[in-house]
């Protein structure tokens, strides 16, 4: 099952994967504020039997659906508690991960790629143009996070 849910601190994201407002000629922390909440879809296949059971007509994958599972956090199979856990801590990495990359490289980003629109990977595209110049800390940074290849593209 796909458990749709909004998390508002996932906007560091959608600053580098999704379309954003223009922000060419603003520093990385300007560019942060104009991100838009995104929607994350987290997949976790262990709540399939109990959505069926639980929230029976509700479309898997969709916001009332996750909603519902909540409502009957109690009720849950161990397997989806251990599915949403799992989930949870993966997002949560993720996210730490972001916030790791983006401090280590938000002063190269602000020299080298200020005219640069935040989103679809713009960002990263641009900080592996210019490697050369780049702090240490910025590439490990990136490389460490797998946010280096999403620049690749």
């Amino acid at each position: 099952m796909n458990i749709t849910r909004t998390v508002s601190t996932f906007f560091l994201v959608t600053m580098l994967i999704s379309n954003v407002a223009m922000a060419e000629g603003k520093k990385l922390a300007d560019k942060l504020s104009n991100v838009v909440i995104e929607t994350v879809a987290i997949e976790v296949p262990a709540c399939d039997a109990d959505a069926a059971i639980l929230c029976p007509g509700l479309p898997q994958g969709s916001q009332k659906s996750f909603m519902c599972l909540m409502a009957y956090e109690d009720n849950l199979s161990v397997a989806c508690q251990l599915g949403i856990v799992e989930a949870a801590m993966a997002l949560e990495m993720g996210m730490m991960a972001l916030e790791y990359s983006i401090k280590a490289c938000e002063a190269d980003a602000d020299k080298y790629c200020l005219d640069v629109e935040a989103g679809e990977g713009r960002i990263v595209s641009c900080l592996r143009k210019n490697e050369a110049k780049l702090n240490k800390a910025c590439t490990a940074a990136l490389k460490e996070s797998g946010l280096w290849d999403l620049g690749a593209k």
